[in-house]
């Protein structure tokens, strides 16, 4: 239903941060692993019909019984996405900075 929106609320948060954040955490990494599973998401919802054009945009909101689940849904299943997706980025960025430390040991 709509469990795009708790990677879409992180990426929006580090992209507004990524100036903060050390360039050796490679932040632009995590901002297009998010936006594309996002991406990916929000049109997989579309070709199920669960994303609409018109109001409300989300079909699960016509009904208020409904609502509940939605909410369930978006934390547990975007909760578990999202950190998923947090973990490969952190382990990349890890292997990453090995990488290049052993190979600075080798010049």
């Amino acid at each position: 239903m709509a469990c795009f929106v708790t990677p879409m609320i992180t990426g929006i948060m580090t992209t507004v941060f990524r100036k903060k954040v050390p360039a050796a955490l490679k932040i632009s990494w995590l901002n297009i692993m998010l936006w594309g599973g996002v991406a990916m998401l929000v049109v997989d919802h579309i070709l199920a019909g669960e994303i609409v054009l018109y109001p409300p945009f989300l079909t699960a909101m016509e009904n208020p019984a409904a609502l509940t689940i939605m909410v369930q849904e978006i934390i547990t299943v975007g909760g578990m996405m999202t950190l998923v997706v947090v973990i490969l980025w952190a382990i990349l960025v890890a292997v990453t900075a090995k990488m290049t430390q052993h190979s600075k040991q080798l010049e």
